[in-house]
């Protein structure tokens, strides 16, 4: 498959609107685990740039806004699936 035959195919729908519930529960499952691999890689970087000290007490802290905008849940989920990536 080209990198290109994503942009010709047309059995993928257009935008998210025409998404069945499946798909949408595929893609939502997709970015959680995105965003989780993306923050396991900030936090590496952190400790790269900072040392473990720094980097643990900056983590910690995004934990907490991320705990006050999306909710304890939310945080918990992110924090289990960064454990389950690693």
């Amino acid at each position: 498959m080209k990198q290109t035959d994503f942009l010709t195919n047309t059995k993928k729908p257009t935008n998210l609107a025409t998404l069945t519930p499946q798909q949408r529960l595929e893609l939502l499952e997709t970015m959680r685990t995105m965003e989780a691999r993306e923050w396991i890689a900030r936090y590496r970087k952190k400790v790269r740039d900072l040392g473990k000290t720094k980097a643990s007490a900056w983590w910690s802290q995004v934990y907490l806004d991320i705990e006050k905008r999306r909710g304890s849940a939310a945080a918990a989920d992110l924090r289990k699936r960064m454990n389950e990536t690693r």
